[in-house]
């Protein structure tokens, strides 16, 4: 009967151990730092055979781009008897990167010292490379979306946003609109046209951006900004003025014609909200200083 409960329970051993295999990182060290012990997921991910890891010191797997100050602090911790756990970058025998969420343990013995150090580890490595992905189109969403705008309705998550989504508040709205853009450059190619007008909206937006507003949106070559302070939009419509001076100096010097714009600004109660479908929204600003201002800035091709 003993017999068959010790097979029995070697049995159940072995199972465990093949679940903690497949699924988790497990390696050993001496006080030292040299490996006493690596399970085969240790070796799968770090391309390492046993003979190569057993022996050797565990920054075998260190990745350079590691900051040397996360290690001082694991060294730190498990040499005064304490469990470290953080998130480690290592660089398998390809070169190529792969990260873990470690638990380093010390081990300690009878007499109280500590014996060896276990390191239990799991492969984060497509969790980490999602949040970069997640990361990126948040930022990319963020170029057609502003931050200013979710804080303003009130949402801080682009997939909280709905259509019909609104709020009433007081802004100062800007616009600005090139003088006979059209004939300007109806002689270049779209292409030329389209670096031309980036070059020119690259020196406008940072102004913007700059006196605590934001665009609101891009209305063929005009800008439509929108600002919390008429102070502020008065000072952007300055400076932006200032801008297209070093724009137009630019553009003499290599024989490109200069560059001429309107500007108005009006303050005033508004909706700001989102218009469109389920499949297909864009943000917007209603009210009748939008209109105005937009009046006001036709009127200055009059006034010149």
């Amino acid at each position: 009967m003993g017999s068959e409960i010790s097979n029995e329970s070697l049995h159940l051993l072995h199972q465990y151990k093949n679940a903690i295999d497949q699924s988790t990182i497990v390696s050993k060290t001496d006080i030292h730092g040299k490996i006493t012990f690596a399970n085969d997921e240790f070796c799968r991910l770090s391309k390492y055979n046993k003979d190569e890891l057993v022996g050797s010191p565990h920054n075998i797997v260190r990745h350079p781009g590691m900051p040397k100050s996360a290690f001082e602090d694991l060294w730190f911790t498990i040499k005064s008897g304490r469990i470290w756990k953080g998130i480690v970058d290592n660089r398998a025998k390809d070169a190529q990167t792969y990260t873990v969420r470690a638990t380093i343990l010390p081990i300690i013995n009878t007499d109280g010292n500590i014996q060896e150090y276990i390191g239990i580890r799991t492969d984060i490595t497509e969790l980490v490379s999602m949040q970069k992905r997640m990361d990126g189109m948040l930022s990319a969403s963020q170029k057609f979306v502003p931050d200013e705008f979710l804080k303003f309705l009130g949402n801080t998550d682009l997939t909280d946003i709905k259509v019909g989504n609104q709020c009433e508040m007081d802004l100062t709205i800007l616009f600005a609109d090139i003088r006979d853009f059209t004939r300007t450059t109806e002689k270049l190619s779209s292409r030329d046209t389209f670096f031309q007008l980036n070059e020119y909206l690259s020196f406008m937006e940072p102004v913007i951006k700059a006196n605590g507003g934001f665009i609101d949106k891009f209305i063929g070559d005009a800008i439509m900004g929108l600002f919390h302070s008429p102070d502020n939009a008065i000072n952007a419509g300055i400076q932006m003025f200032s801008e297209l001076k070093k724009l137009n100096e630019k553009r003499s010097a290599i024989g490109m014609t200069v560059i001429k714009i309107g500007c108005a600004i009006h303050s005033g109660s508004v909706i700001m909200g989102t218009v469109g479908t389920e499949f297909r929204m864009n943000t917007t600003v209603i009210g009748d200083p939008v209109n105005t201002a937009a009046r006001l800035e036709k009127l200055t091709k009059k006034l010149h």
